[in-house]
């Protein structure tokens, strides 16, 4: 089985009352490892998970999901990286 280092589940706030849509990525160096495609409020959390060994440099990125930026408060739940000693 292949290594997931980062892990979370991802998705609109729960308090936001009106439609939105992001996308959710997990980039390793620059380099995009793990999209969620697009979350709207009525979807349940997704999980998400990437493997980033090696990388230098982990970004977690929010986009609008082509929709605009309003009404997306992005939530990554659980969020965890997960080291080897």
């Amino acid at each position: 089985m292949r290594e997931r280092p980062i892990s979370a589940s991802v998705g609109l706030d729960d308090e936001t009352d009106e439609p939105g849509a992001v996308s959710f990525e997990v980039l390793a160096d620059g380099r995009s490892r793990s999209e969620s495609g697009v979350v709207t409020g009525a979807d349940p959390a997704v999980p998400v998970s990437a493997d980033v060994t090696g990388a230098r440099m982990v970004t977690l990125r929010v986009t609008d999901g082509g929709d605009g930026k309003n009404s997306d408060p992005a939530d990554w739940a659980d969020a965890t990286v997960h080291c080897r000693g």
